[in-house]
């Protein structure tokens, strides 16, 4: 049996039938989480077998091949097709995962959520929905997980291809612009290599005198840089819609921290740590007020969650409690309390803190 074969007959007998309101049951969401986990590892497995039998680039041995070129051409394009349908189904499975992952909390004295709660699954704790997360379970339905986007595609209304062709131009390949620079600065223990940030290249040369070459980095373009999870994820919220998608992409920006996105990307796998935020509409002004008043607070050396940052600049520049209090899972007391701290600093105004308050500050954590 050849391995194009049972792939795709393992593929073909992906059968999901999501009950999404049963999801808030303990062992139901166990059963369906372990059988998407338990499948993505029998594709990774069968991924690495196709790379190494050379299934992602399958025409290369076909070079100068003559006279049963076309039955091998068709072979390899077999190959080539099987490899995209596992990376397809593969990239749904993941984002299927994340959405799950972020959907859970499990409480006793603590609360528990995302992947450290997977830990403790088999634990007697209360299971519940984690209202602080960013994930939407009704997307399970939509995700092509047996790897036929194709077939998905055929299928969507004019609005929904539309949609999709509006959330590709978000998240797209873009041209990657210059990153960085590579110096080969001899100094006098040798030659040595410096990669220098672009914003830094200016102040480096005039600093150095003894730079022996050069060489400029691009940036690799594109919100997300996976380009079968960008299809999978413009697939999958196509039928939503595009607003639905830009507010859990702004969502995931002003609930989860730099350092969050950065080790784990969630619902929006291979995201860039870079914030588009001419992209995300009324939420760029948003995002950006989250960004100054995390500058501020790391200034002061003080830690304040980054939901809690997310929701005061939320309701900051929307002036909307109500949604405030819903989307961030904030008590009118907390808002307000934190509201009344963060003015109080400084944090909210468009200027940095005055070196007086800043001084003032520190003097208080004494």
């Amino acid at each position: 049996m050849s391995l194009t074969y049972r792939v795709n007959k393992f593929l073909d007998s992906l059968k999901y039938d999501f009950e999404i309101d049963k999801l808030d049951d303990k062992e139901y969401f166990k059963e369906v989480y372990f059988k998407i986990s338990k499948n993505l590892s029998i594709m990774e497995n069968f991924k690495e077998e196709m790379e190494f039998y050379g299934f992602p680039n399958p025409f290369y041995p076909l070079k100068g091949l003559k006279g049963s070129e076309p039955f091998f051409r068709n072979r390899a394009q077999l190959k080539k097709l099987t490899y995209e349908r596992n990376s397809y189904a593969l990239s749904a499975h993941r984002i299927a995962l994340e959405h799950l992952k972020e959907s859970i909390m499990l409480k006793n004295d603590k609360k528990y959520t995302g992947r450290e709660a997977l830990k403790y699954i088999n634990k007697d704790l209360k299971f519940c929905r984690n209202e602080e997360g960013v994930y939407r379970l009704e997307i399970l339905r939509f995700l092509p997980l047996s790897g036929d986007y194709m077939v998905k595609l055929s299928q969507f209304t004019k609005e929904e291809r539309k949609n999709y062709r509006k959330i590709l131009s978000i998240i797209d390949k873009e041209k990657g612009g210059v990153s960085s620079v590579s110096f080969y600065v001899r100094y006098k223990t040798g030659v040595k290599k410096k990669n220098i940030p672009l914003k830094e290249y200016k102040e480096f040369i005039e600093d150095k005198m003894s730079i022996k070459s050069s060489k400029l980095h691009r940036k690799k373009g594109g919100l997300i840089k996976d380009r079968h999870i960008r299809k999978i994820l413009a697939i999958s919220y196509a039928p939503i819609g595009i607003e639905t998608f830009v507010f859990d992409l702004a969502m995931f920006y002003l609930k989860k921290g730099k350092y969050e996105r950065e080790r784990y990307s969630g619902i929006f796998p291979t995201l860039s740590s870079e914030i588009p935020h001419e992209k995300l509409g009324k939420y760029g002004e948003i995002i950006e007020l989250k960004e100054r008043m995390e500058e501020e607070l790391q200034k002061l050396g003080r830690f304040e969650k980054s939901l809690t940052i997310g929701g005061i600049a939320y309701y900051k520049v929307t002036g909307n409690m109500e949604e405030t209090l819903r989307y961030f899972n904030m008590s009118e007391k907390k808002l307000k309390r934190k509201l009344e701290e963060f003015e109080t600093i400084g944090l909210l105004s468009t200027k940095s803190l005055k070196p007086r308050t800043q001084k003032f500050l520190k003097y208080l954590k004494r």
